[in-house]
């Protein structure tokens, strides 16, 4: 229950975030505009870090390796073309 609204809560921080940039499209006055976005940032930030308390320490280790590069691996391609199985319909 825990692990579900903690990815809620990153969900809804991201689009909180996202949704900041959004408003001088529909707010005209300029302090109508720094009051919103200053409310959707504060809004996006505590959601985040609840969302990553409740997570906890394994999730983070989990999504941090998935954005380290050292990581990402890519498909070995043969270095002889020779070795490379051809179906007979291709050819």
């Amino acid at each position: 229950m825990a692990k579900k609204l903690g990815i809620t809560l990153l969900i809804l921080s991201t689009l909180a975030f996202i949704s900041a940039f959004t408003i001088p499209f529909f707010v005209h006055t300029g302090g109508g505009m720094a009051k919103w976005i200053a409310g959707l940032l504060i809004f996006s930030e505590v959601t985040f870090w609840t969302g990553g308390i409740l997570l906890g320490k394994e999730v983070a280790k989990k999504y941090r390796s998935y954005l380290n590069p050292k990581n990402w691996k890519r498909k070995k391609v043969p270095d002889n073309p020779d070795q490379v199985s051809v179906k007979q319909d291709d050819v």
